[in-house]
């Protein structure tokens, strides 16, 4: 006979002890989500000012709504869940999208003014990781948000079509269709260029760094940055990164500031000191 009870939740037991009025576990269970929330934030509004404040506003829905969490899934999903919503509707009042097909115009330019080569010394490490993200977010604006957000889930986070759905809101189906769409749009790029997801592909990120150095651009390093240990660290929490993940995920996982739970808990001010 097997045991059919999930495992044990972690994060289910701080939310029991906030719900009880501990404003230590608050702080350890909105510590923990703050990260993959921001994450999630970063690649569906592609501005980490943007993403702070969408996150914030997640954590504190997160918190004000503990008593709806019925563990019938775990603690992580209920909170992606909830923040996913919120994140959506903030980007659906601005949302734009670029032409895919200018994007790869752009590309094959950049492939047509360099030529394959070893990479350079690790000065120059920064900027082909900054180039690597500038692809990143080029590539989920050629899609519409809804679409956006099945390809981060499917492919960055690894979520099966199940989850995926009950994520946005939607049924099987709805999620399937999506996500067919938003890879058919992205496959000329991903699967025919990227050499992030084939070795055989002619696009590297030390190919487009030196294009761009020709025609004299220079991006700005604007996303804080850290190991590629904590990409795994983060699929981990929905399921296992799959092949297009690498392309779509950049070479390093984004890091929540590590102010962001303490600012909204300064905001709150006096409202979960009542509640204790």
């Amino acid at each position: 006979m097997t045991d059919a009870r999930p495992p044990h939740d972690p994060l289910a037991d701080l939310a029991a002890r906030a719900l009880d009025g501990d404003l230590r576990a608050t702080d350890e269970l909105c510590r923990a989500l703050q990260t993959p929330l921001y994450r999630l934030a970063v690649r569906l509004l592609h501005d980490t000012e943007d993403a702070r404040d969408a996150t914030q506003e997640a954590l504190l829905q997160v918190v004000m709504h503990l008593s709806t969490f019925r563990r019938d899934s775990a603690l992580m999903t209920w909170a992606y869940s909830i923040a996913l919503r919120h994140f959506l509707r903030s980007r659906r009042k601005r949302d734009r999208t670029q032409s895919r097909l200018l994007l790869e115009l752009k590309i094959r330019a950049g492939l047509l003014i360099t030529s394959p080569s070893a990479p350079t010394d690790a000065e120059r490490a920064v900027e082909r990781r900054e180039t690597c993200f500038g692809c990143t977010r080029a590539m989920l604006q050629c899609l519409t948000l809804d679409e956006r957000a099945t390809i981060v889930l499917a492919e960055i986070l690894g979520a099966d079509d199940a989850l995926g759905a009950k994520l946005c809101g939607v049924t099987e189906a709805t999620y399937r269709k999506r996500l067919s769409r938003a890879r058919s749009k992205l496959r000329p790029i991903v699967e025919e260029l990227c050499g992030l997801t084939h070795e055989s592909n002619p696009c590297t990120c030390e190919r487009q760094t030196r294009a761009k150095q020709l025609v004299g651009m220079k991006a700005p390093v604007r996303l804080p940055l850290v190991t590629d240990g904590a990409v795994v660290e983060a699929a981990e929490r929905l399921g296992e990164v799959r092949r297009w993940g690498v392309a779509l995920a950049g070479p390093a996982a984004i890091v929540a500031p590590e102010d962001l739970w303490a600012r909204v808990r300064e905001k709150l001010g006096g409202v979960l000191d009542e509640r204790g």
